[in-house]
């Protein structure tokens, strides 16, 4: 399958969708029925998939971005971090200040392994240390902890 038969496909899907639409219209309809074969369906699910995911992307590059610019602009050293703690979410990029120390904003809150260059690591890093705590063997206080609240140890 070649790169362009996808284009197509989506492009003849689109030029049908907006005849039906437009005949709907001339009907005095809002609103149009329109059949899909199950091809169809997949195509629109995957553009929609990938258009979430560029602006994801999008968004991600634009913080990193601007951490650039701002080492840029004053020379010093920022690195990202995630911080996650009972009463507060914090993404951030803080400059290196004393040596290379950071801290700034984080008020010393930094875990394990920060700053990063990209807010994708920090986030990719903290997402990691979750993961590995709810898969880690739960202590015997823990477990009882969870059996207190109705929840298997």
């Amino acid at each position: 399958m070649t790169a362009s038969a996808p284009a197509a496909r989506r492009t003849a899907l689109a030029a049908r969708l907006l005849r039906e639409m437009e005949q709907a219209e001339q009907q005095g309809f809002g609103t149009s029925t329109v059949w899909l074969t199950r091809e169809e369906t997949d195509l629109i699910c995957a553009a929609l998939a990938r258009s979430a995911a560029e602006r994801d992307t999008a968004r991600l590059d634009f913080l990193d971005r601007c951490a650039t610019a701002m080492s840029a602009r004053d020379g010093a050293e920022r690195g990202w971090q995630l911080v996650i703690e009972q009463d507060r979410l914090l993404l951030g990029a803080t400059a290196g200040l004393h040596g290379g120390s950071f801290g700034g904003s984080f008020g010393g809150a930094l875990g394990p392994g920060g700053p990063h260059p990209s807010c994708r690591t920090a986030i990719d890093e903290r997402v990691a240390e979750l993961e590995r705590a709810r898969n880690a063997p739960a202590t015997e206080e823990q477990g009882a902890a969870r059996a207190a609240r109705g929840r298997p140890p």
